[in-house]
């Protein structure tokens, strides 16, 4: 009599643990993924019973803002993606401008994983990508320059808002187009008067540039000086949008 046994082969099991992970993406800007970003820090952390590396991921939704790019096009979902690709630092989120005034965000999209032994992916529906997109940061003015100008004995001068925007050189501008708001005096002038809405100005005042436009701001001439004189004061802008000055 015959007795036969057989032996089966041994399977490469697939991936038996995949996570979620959350990662962050400034306002307007983009994010590139790495292999960890799947493996490594999901929680709970991929794990494969042979201990085979990531082969693949695959991407089932979409995030509902910014895309998903492949070397710079973007996929669809359904959408495999190779460990390599990733590695190489071609797979990225770029998030869209969400308009003035966008506030912090997060957007997901689902992913599976396979490994290297079995080429399978895991079935599972822990693999969630988390994207917390920042606020918008809203800049200060990012171009202020200097201006003269010329008065004569004994005569006020009177200050206007262009004399500390368009009139300098070079001019005011500010990285998102708003308007200037406030002028902060950082020096006065070593002779004379600057003066606010008839008060004398003190270091690091900030005056509406409205209320310039008014003719509150003024600079009075020392009369006991009959002679020629350059003085100088620094000033600083800000902007509508972020209030903040310029440095």
């Amino acid at each position: 009599m015959l007795y036969t046994i057989t032996n089966t082969g041994s399977t490469n099991a697939r991936p038996s643990s995949i996570g979620s992970n959350s990662i962050s993406v400034d306002y307007e800007s983009e994010y590139v993924f790495t292999v960890a970003n799947f493996t490594t820090e999901t929680t709970p952390p991929y794990e494969d019973p042979e201990g085979n590396a990531l082969s693949y991921i695959k991407v089932f939704t979409l995030p509902s803002k910014g895309e998903l790019q492949v070397n710079g096009v973007a996929i669809t979902a359904e959408t495999i993606v190779s460990a390599g690709v990733i590695a190489a630092g071609n797979f990225k989120y770029v998030s869209e401008n969400p308009g003035i005034a966008f506030i912090k965000d997060a957007y997901t999209f689902r992913f599976d994983c396979a490994d290297v032994g079995s080429n399978t992916l895991s079935s599972l529906l822990s693999g969630i990508m988390s994207i917390n997109v920042n606020a918008e940061v809203n800049l200060p003015p990012d171009v202020i320059g200097d201006y003269t100008i010329n008065g004569t004995y004994n005569n006020t001068i009177v200050f206007s808002s262009a004399d500390f925007t368009t009139n300098t050189v070079p001019a005011y501008n500010d990285p998102e187009g708003d308007l200037p708001y406030k002028v902060k005096i950082l020096s006065l002038p070593l002779d004379g008067t600057l003066s606010f809405n008839g008060s004398p100005v003190f270091i690091n005042q900030e005056i509406l540039l409205s209320s310039v436009d008014s003719g509150y701001l003024t600079y009075t001439q020392n009369p006991a000086v009959k002679g020629s004189q350059i003085l100088n004061f620094d000033f600083a802008v800000s902007d509508f949008g972020s209030k903040q000055f310029t440095t």
